[in-house]
């Protein structure tokens, strides 16, 4: 059996990394070894001139990237017989960068349409939260009585969304202890597109973003956290999303 490559995939995109991942090489003689190369031109020929350098397991945790910039990875497999084999290309679209200007007329992740704006809610950043959360960030409610209601981010796309950070000129990232406002059901918020989705179309949790959110597909387990009110033809595009949440039951 010839040696084939095997499957890039995505894992979590944000604005300055990339995480990605290769499922394994089969055929061929065993053992492989791997070696990623990523580039800003779509059908790049892996060459030392874009050599991912010591990236050599099957995922790859990409730093240092340019905030809303179109990259391409690519793996090259060799086996113990010297065959080689390079993967087809995976295209990653990192997340737009955040602005701090308030006089700003760019939109940015986690803004909320001051035109439909109704439901907000103050939140705590549970002490158990061990990550930096952003604007825009799904966040579930964690199981603490009493005070501001606790919140940790959403780790699963099947997690109880209570609903989206808000994003803030003074505010854009948090940590345990922090407080936030989040927006719920009748909001609308600009998040991230995971694929294309159409305007008006139902949208489901999709956490390869922070903020991200995809086409309903009715099979995922993912939650539904709204509807689309703009049209979205690639991944990380910012879109205005009506949200409805919390979502306390589990998509069809």
């Amino acid at each position: 059996m010839g040696l084939a490559a095997g499957t890039l995939s995505k894992v979590l995109i944000g604005t300055t990394t990339a995480s990605v991942s290769a499922a394994a090489a089969t055929g061929g003689s065993s053992p492989y070894t791997y070696q990623w190369y990523r580039s800003t031109t779509s059908g790049f020929v892996p060459a030392a001139g874009n050599l991912v350098s010591g990236a050599t397991s099957l995922g790859l945790n990409d730093t240092g990237l340019q905030g809303g910039t179109q990259y391409y990875y690519n793996v090259v497999t060799i086996d113990s017989a010297a065959a080689s084999v390079t993967a087809a290309q995976l295209g990653v679209f990192t997340a737009p960068v955040q602005s701090q200007n308030q006089f700003t007329q760019a939109v940015v992740l986690g803004m909320l349409d001051q035109k439909f704006n109704m439901n907000t809610m103050s939140v705590q950043i549970d002490s158990t939260e061990t990550g930096t959360l952003v604007a825009g960030q799904a966040v579930k409610m964690y199981d603490r009585a009493g005070g501001v209601p606790k919140v940790v981010a959403c780790e699963a796309n099947s997690d109880q969304v209570l609903g989206f950070i808000n994003y803030s000129v003074k505010d854009q990232s948090f940590v345990a202890g922090d407080r936030a406002e989040i927006s719920i059901k009748g909001n609308v918020m600009y998040l991230i597109s995971v694929g294309a989705i159409a305007r008006g179309a139902q949208v489901e949790l999709n956490r390869t973003y922070a903020g991200g959110v995809r086409t309903k597909t009715g099979s995922s387990g993912a939650r539904i956290v709204g509807w689309a009110m703009d049209k979205a033809t690639a991944d990380g595009q910012l879109i205005r999303v009506y949200i409805e949440t919390p979502s306390f039951e589990v998509s069809a």
